[in-house]
């Protein structure tokens, strides 16, 4: 959950505060629109032949009052603790052009309709401290229609080819300049390119294994996806820390699939043809995709990351040095991706070293780091 239990009881607090719950609707129609589940619950109450919550809230809400709507929302709908996808449809639909709520002047006592934007602000005042906000998306008759919103949006564009598993550079045409379209030329059996539409959901492990399988490359490369994966890392540190992950992948694998070597940005020219370098780092160690927009960049730094092979006087070969100037363009490589809207994470190869402290190290970041993302591991 990562709109916190609290953040949902204070929410509901206020808007029961506010008042005209249910607008001019019956309670039970009401709940059936903001939380539909509710039609598929059972009954709680076998009395005058009931059989979902719907009838039940019908019974002690419209025909009688002897719920309220504390009970309602969190002891009986158990909205404190119910999936995200439900809690923001509740809050969605909550303040939709249809939830027409009112007040009784207190003087005159006539009805006074009061909009929506109240509970909106009410909402908003909580949700933003869990990175969401109700905000105006479309409108229906001139009224606003509200969609909960990540306030972290990601990476802006649609993921269209993902080339990855590439020990070698790709050789990559544009196959149709007018919609974006490539076609892989060279090294064709040394890559893999996913080319399927990546949902609010992310990409799996497990749907990446289907996908190798569906699209028969299991016969083209003549490996399983693990085996071919593997054999694109680059370095011994690289194997311990995939190993780690693979290790938790198998035990579940609806964790988000983590790719390896690939290619975030491409230049067609070799670099020594270029006067001046256009990309720092054209292939990143991994990817993993919590969302179509939400994704993490992890990379390993070995010593060529920061330094420079020198020779030192006295030593027969030659050693790595530590150079400011590699460092400079590391970091400044990584402020452009974060500044996209990527997540960076970088591990030291010295915390690699190790097989059995690098399982400990990578299992344990993952499970925080996809527990922040609302995915238990």
């Amino acid at each position: 959950m990562k709109i916190q239990e609290f953040t949902r009881q204070l929410i509901i607090q206020d808007l029961i505060e506010i008042g005209c719950i249910s607008g001019s609707m019956a309670v039970s129609e009401f709940v059936r629109r903001v939380y539909p589940k509710a039609n598929q619950m059972p009954t709680t109450d076998h009395r005058f032949n009931m059989k979902t919550a719907i009838d039940d809230i019908r019974q002690h809400m419209d025909n009688n009052d002897d719920w309220d709507y504390e009970f309602l929302f969190f002891q009986y709908l158990k909205l404190l603790t119910v999936d995200d996808a439900d809690f923001r449809y509740f809050l969605e639909q909550y303040v939709h052009p249809t939830m027409r709520r009112f007040k009784w002047h207190r003087d005159t006592t006539e009805r006074e309709d009061f909009d929506n934007s109240i509970c909106v602000e009410a909402i908003n005042k909580y949700l933003s401290g869990d990175g969401f906000e109700l905000q105006q998306t479309s409108s229906i008759a001139n009224i606003p229609v509200y969609t909960v919103v990540d306030l972290d949006p990601g990476v802006k564009g649609e993921v269209k080819n993902i080339i990855f598993a590439s020990k070698y550079k790709p050789d990559i045409v544009i196959q149709n300049a007018i919609s974006n379209d490539i076609r892989i030329v060279g090294n064709t059996g040394q890559c893999l390119v996913y080319d399927q539409p990546v949902s609010a959901h992310g990409l799996s492990w497990s749907m990446l294994q289907q996908w190798y399988l569906e699209k028969l490359y299991i016969l083209d490369r003549g490996v399983d996806l693990k085996v071919f994966l593997r054999q694109s890392l680059g370095s011994p540190i690289e194997e311990r820390f995939y190993n780690a992950y693979l290790e938790l992948a198998e035990k579940s694998g609806n964790i988000p699939a983590l790719l390896p070597q690939v290619w975030l940005y491409y230049d067609p020219k070799l670099e020594v043809d270029r006067i001046k370098k256009i990309f720092e780092h054209q292939r990143m160690d991994f990817l993993m995709l919590i969302s179509d927009s939400k994704r993490i960049v992890i990379e390993l730094d070995g010593v060529q990351h920061y330094g420079e092979m020198k020779q030192i006087a006295g030593r027969q070969y030659p050693d790595y040095l530590a150079s400011a100037d590699k460092y400079a363009a590391m970091v400044s490589a990584q402020r452009d991706l974060t500044l996209a809207g990527y997540e960076v994470y970088r591990f030291g190869g010295k915390e690699l070293q190790d097989e059995s402290k690098t399982k400990l190290i990578v299992q344990q970041f993952f499970k925080e780091l996809l527990s922040k993302h609302g995915i238990t591991v």
